[in-house]
């Protein structure tokens, strides 16, 4: 995996025409990059408590 501050834009177009929203002040629409994030997150802590939970019955 690469690090992500390595990529080029080129690299983050399909993410960008996403989130895209040409009449947000930032080009983005916030509200649902925010959704993604969190989504990720949740996702990424029900992961680790998986992990700490089989870690813990070793």
């Amino acid at each position: 995996m690469t690090d992500p501050l390595l990529r080029s834009k080129s690299d983050y177009e399909e993410i960008l025409s996403h989130i895209n929203n040409p009449d947000s002040p930032v080009g983005i629409d916030a509200q649902l990059t925010h959704a993604i994030i969190i989504g990720y997150l949740q996702d990424i802590s029900k992961r680790l408590e998986q992990i700490e939970d089989k870690l813990s019955d070793a």
